[in-house]
């Protein structure tokens, strides 16, 4: 890993995912429904004169709920797509979380990494991939 991490709650895990494959962060704040909208699409958020489609990859929380948005591209066509976490935590360098552990064939394909924080292990994960899973799980 040669750059940071971007680390992240949803629900009581915590999540890292390359910054590199994050455009930016922006707070889950004025979500707007879509008419016939199915799960895990959450609504549209305004993004400086853009419709943004956010995908809500939180367990139980309300619509209107707070949160964050990790915006990052969602095709080859570099359409942005957000997707919903409970909490941003922090930026960190590769060397701040150690190594937890072998990743067994019971995790998710999306989980690269089980590394180690602070307060416990912490998944590294190939975003794109879950958005694909969570996205695969609905239907």
């Amino acid at each position: 890993m040669s750059s940071g991490l971007v680390t992240f709650a949803l629900g009581d895990r915590e999540y890292a995912t390359p910054l590199s494959s994050i455009r930016e962060v922006v707070r889950l704040e004025g979500l707007a429904d879509l008419p016939g909208m199915t799960k895990p699409l959450a609504g549209v958020l305004d993004l400086r004169g853009t419709a943004l489609p956010v995908l809500d990859l939180r367990v139980g929380a309300a619509a209107d709920s707070r949160g964050d948005v990790l915006v990052m591209e969602g095709s080859s066509e570099g359409n942005l797509v957000g997707v919903a976490v409970d909490r941003v935590r922090a930026v960190v360098g590769p060397d701040e979380l150690g190594p937890g552990g072998a990743v067994g064939d019971e995790l998710p394909s999306y989980v690269v990494e089980v590394l180690r924080g602070a307060h416990g292990p912490v998944f590294l994960v190939d975003l794109a991939q879950l958005v694909d899973a969570a996205r695969q799980a609905v239907r």
